[in-house]
């Protein structure tokens, strides 16, 4: 019999156990073969604390935190964690001069979200995003050489620095 509440809906409970994601962490990090990984903790953590996994996750040997967008990553510092953080979606006309100087790797999916970066005080951090076929928010493949070029001339004038190129892989086969 599932446990009730008073008004006889059902009793859901999540218990998170942070030793099962240092665990985890470690094991990944095993099979990564000493590449660099990342914890995406967005959503709060997908509802289990950003914070707390987040400290597991790197204390356990992640090296990267992912979140969805800017409030989030500016959540993770603003409880003490330096360490590299990406996030990935903006409001379209989102300012990015905090996430620069806090260090916020952004993810950039379309040229005029570049000129907006390139735009911010001091010099941003980028991670291009593609489209590979999932339709998640990335650059469609007639973009590339435009974002590209214009990201290589950023970095050329010392606006940006690219640190990665990644992607929602559309078949993992």
């Amino acid at each position: 019999m599932t446990p009730q509440h008073s008004d006889a809906r059902p009793f859901r409970e999540a218990r998170v156990d942070l030793g099962a994601v240092a665990h985890n962490v470690q094991r990944l990090g095993e099979a990564a073969s000493g590449a660099a990984t990342m914890m995406v903790v967005k959503a709060d953590g997908y509802g289990h604390g950003a914070v707390p996994v987040a400290r597991a996750a790197l204390e356990s040997g992640a090296e990267w935190l992912g979140v969805a967008d800017l409030r989030e990553a500016h959540e993770l510092r603003a409880a003490g964690i330096g360490a590299p953080i990406l996030a990935w979606l903006h409001d379209p006309r989102q300012d990015f001069d905090h996430a620069v100087a806090e260090g916020i790797d952004i993810g950039v999916s379309y040229l005029d979200q570049l000129e907006r970066v390139a735009a911010a005080s001091g010099v941003a951090a980028v991670q291009l995003k593609v489209d590979t076929g999932l339709s998640r928010n990335g650059a469609p493949r007639s973009e590339w050489h435009g974002l590209f070029t214009a990201a290589a001339e950023h970095e050329r004038s010392g606006r940006i620095r690219v640190r990665g190129l990644w992607s929602h892989l559309a078949n993992s086969g």
